[in-house]
């Protein structure tokens, strides 16, 4: 495989040797609209000579706050064969006190210093902030203009390509800088990872605005020619049947489903009546984007065994968006690999020692591979020591796929390198030289001495017959007039009976499974729950909610 110099240079090779593959937008009522490589590219520069008619030239930044990958993706290559660098974001549909994607937007436009903003058409109207001004918007459906007069910029492969904005599970979005570069060396590395062939046939949900989405599913697959359905991610969650019903009606090969996703399909079968679908052409599902959880892979895959589902297309990942998307990668063709280690070992003193089989004890964690051809992968103690094998340190990363920084953010680069190795904010270990993740640094709650992970505290709660995931989130915070930190459980329920029974079934069972005393209780809507863009829970929210006050049911032991 030759490989191209830019992105618009690898969108004209495709167009040329794969005329008859493009892309496939599925609807609600699951009618496809498809267009062509050859077909998308005259498109773009449609959309191009549009943005040129405004004024905009190489160099200059747009936000795309759209909301149909239909219009996304001829906007975005738009972009990138003229050189102006997009910056993708969750549409925004109202501008609410608790609205995450309207709070993104708005910080975003001033980073990028009042940039124009291209707004999906029935949007438009009902834009209503005076923080962005109505005069640097723009209705995607004004936009094309001729193609004809479009005019292609002259890229270098170390020009800025486009700005990732990272989803924001620990604070403030930072906008992550990916050149021409650092996204063909990923996508190479990725083609190869997983065998991507021409005939291969991928089918999506994950938004364009996130990593996985726009590296995973779009730039990745056109690099091969390989032809690629979109779902657009509401209609997903409004009806995940959608998802198995174009993988079995297009043979899809490639996918993808992270622990949010698998949640949602889990439910749609434990209520719905099974349908025929036929997923024995899947040969990759990815499965990563947040913590994999073990419990709901196993029950994902289970319940669709049915299915056809061959088990061994699950295929846990690591990466993260200032990697521009994949870090390591597992064997493709063996089953994903679940360890078991002692609880006590990996919590108390940091070391990985897996269990034995009589042990109950346990936390289960996902092998997540090897590092990608161009990457590599240090562990590393609180004084950036390389560690041993089996020993928990901080995740550290190089390579030709790391971004340079964040835009407009000096100060945040600096302290996310140390020499060339980019901190991910993640902790984990190498064990027989495959990487496992243990939690998000930022996601640790220290008590009496002891690192509890977020996410491990709520996969013990969930031994707990009545509880369901998606149903608890744990965290802590730093009780200042006591001077130490405390366990914040919140529960999606109503203040009644049974939910406060509940409340002191956990806090007995965590004090009889692992001595830890659960004090403080938060009953919640289920929409007070925050997330990111691909799902990722916003612990620090509910914790700066709770510190306002914002709950009004708090049960106290």
């Amino acid at each position: 495989m030759q490989i191209p110099e830019n992105l618009p240079q690898l969108l004209s090779a495709t167009c040329m040797n794969f005329p008859l593959n493009g892309v496939g937008f599925v609807s609600s009522n699951k009618s496809i609209s498809f267009v062509t490589f050859p077909e998308l590219e005259v498109k773009a520069l449609s959309m191009l000579a549009g943005m040129q008619a405004w004024g905009m030239k190489q160099g200059d930044m747009v936000m795309l706050s759209l909301e149909k990958s239909e219009n996304i993706i001829p906007v975005l290559w738009g972009c990138l064969i003229g050189g102006i660098i997009p910056a993708l974001l969750q549409p925004t549909i109202t501008f609410t006190e608790f609205n995450p994607a309207a709070e993104k937007t708005e910080k975003v436009f001033h980073l990028l210093k009042q940039p124009y903003v291209i707004l999906s058409d029935k949007h438009t109207q009902n834009w209503h902030t005076g923080n962005i001004p109505g005069d640097r918007l723009i209705d995607v459906a004004g936009l094309p203009g001729n193609a004809a007069l479009a005019v292609r910029a002259v890229i270098q492969n170390d020009d800025l390509a486009l700005i990732q904005f990272s989803s924001g599970s620990t604070g403030d979005p930072k906008g992550v800088m990916l050149t021409h570069r650092n996204i063909i060396i990923n996508t190479t590395d990725i083609i190869k990872g997983i065998a991507l062939e021409p005939i291969d046939v991928a089918v999506n949900w994950m938004p364009l605005y996130h990593d996985m989405g726009l590296i995973g599913f779009h730039l990745t697959p056109v690099y091969v020619g390989v032809t690629q359905y979109f779902i657009d991610p509401v209609d997903f969650v409004k009806n995940p049947a959608i998802w198995l019903d174009t993988m079995s009606e297009m043979k899809c090969t490639i996918t993808a489903c992270p622990n949010f996703g698998q949640m949602l399909v889990s439910r749609y079968l434990g209520r719905r009546a099974a349908q025929k679908w036929d997923l024995s052409a899947v040969r990759i599902l990815f499965n990563g984007a947040e913590p994999i959880s073990v419990a709901t892979m196993r029950t994902f895959l289970e319940g669709l065994q049915p299915f056809y589902l061959n088990p061994v297309a699950m295929f846990p990942a690591y990466g993260l968006a200032e990697a521009t998307l994949a870090i390591t990668f597992p064997d493709r063709l063996k089953e994903a690999e679940v360890k078991a280690f002692r609880r006590d070992d990996l919590i108390g003193k940091g070391i990985a020692i897996e269990a034995s089989p009589g042990d109950h004890n346990i936390i289960e964690l996902v092998n997540l591979g090897r590092s990608l051809d161009h990457c590599s992968i240090m562990v590393v103690n609180d004084h950036n020591e390389q560690v041993v094998s089996g020993i928990v340190g901080h995740v550290h990363v190089k390579g030709e796929n790391i971004t340079c920084g964040y835009f407009g953010n000096p100060e945040v680069t600096a302290s996310a390198f140390t020499g060339e190795w980019l901190l991910t904010g993640d902790l984990g270990f190498i064990h027989e030289g495959d990487l496992y993740i243990t939690g998000r640094s930022k996601d640790i709650i220290f008590i009496n001495g002891i690192n509890y992970y977020a996410h491990d505290l709520e996969t013990i709660a969930l031994k707990i017959n009545q509880l369901t995931t998606g149903k608890i989130v744990i965290t802590g915070y730093f009780d200042a007039p006591e001077g130490r930190d405390k366990l914040l459980v919140f529960l999606v329920g109503a203040d009644n009976d049974a939910n406060q029974f509940l409340c002191r079934e956990i806090k007995n069972h965590f004090s009889s499974v692992i001595g830890l005393n659960a004090e403080t209780f938060i009953l919640v809507r289920s929409g007070d729950i925050p997330r990111t863009s691909s799902g990722k829970l916003q612990r620090y929210k509910l914790v700066e909610r709770y510190l306002k006050g914002d709950f009004t049911t708090v049960l106290r032991s």
